[in-house]
């Protein structure tokens, strides 16, 4: 009887045993396939990653690429603008248009029609609008700077039809210090004054030329610098046009 009841407590323990190790055994297969799977997802995570790094820097370089070929085109566009303008404004300043057209059409008829270019040169040169100019009158004043204002600071032309005055810059003494006369190598300013108040002026570096058109004349200007304080001036009227 014991021999019976011992053998069956041993195969009890043998199946729990085994059944144990089975149940050990899946859970070990479970835990290295578990173990496997993650790794696998690791490295393909890994490879993942890496690829996507391959692609943005691909995409970096193609929209640095992109961004430097947008640069050269808009480059090459505002000088083909450039140069576009240019060749407008040398089209408008070498097309003739106007009576400056009519006369290249007729210089270029006249040209086909076996005129010789010398002679139509020498007829073209020959021609203009004559004009009968009175003797040029000669006048002087003292032109005014910030210092010196008094008298002859003016000169009248033409009977008073145009008066002529202005101003200079002070000339400098040795010590720095401003004089009453003007210096010659400095800009002035040149007012010419019509009968009627209208005023023209002109600015610059002596000698300076200027002309006035009142009605049906012209009156014209040479100014040069005189002695200390002095501008010449020599005009003449001409008829207008």
């Amino acid at each position: 009887m014991q021999y019976g009841l011992y053998s069956y407590d041993r195969r009890y323990r043998r199946r729990f045993w085994t059944r144990l190790l089975k149940v050990v055994l899946w859970l070990a297969a479970l835990l290295v396939l578990a173990t496997f799977s993650y790794q696998l997802g690791v490295e393909q995570l890994k490879s993942r990653q890496v690829s996507l790094r391959e692609e943005i820097r691909e995409l970096r370089d193609a929209k640095e690429a992109a961004e430097r070929r947008s640069a050269q085109l808009q480059q090459i566009a505002q000088t083909a603008e450039i140069r576009a303008n240019e060749l407008e404004v040398r089209y408008q300043r070498d097309v003739p248009t106007g009576d400056l057209a009519k006369l290249s059409d007729l210089v270029a008829k006249k040209l086909a029609e076996g005129v010789d270019i010398g002679r139509l040169a020498f007829v073209i040169d020959q021609t203009g609008n004559p004009r009968s100019c009175s003797p040029p009158e000669r006048r002087r004043f003292v032109l005014p700077t910030p210092i010196y204002k008094g008298a002859n600071t003016s000169v009248a032309f033409s009977n008073g039809a145009v008066t002529v005055t202005g101003e200079g810059v002070s000339a400098r003494s040795d010590s720095g210090q401003p004089e009453s006369w003007f210096d010659p190598t400095k800009p002035v300013k040149l007012r010419f004054v019509e009968i009627g108040g209208h005023t023209t002026e002109t600015t610059g570096l002596l000698p300076l030329q200027h002309s006035v058109v009142a009605g049906d004349k012209e009156y014209r200007f040479t100014i040069t610098p005189g002695a200390r304080s002095f501008v010449e001036v020599s005009g003449d009227v001409c008829p207008f046009p």
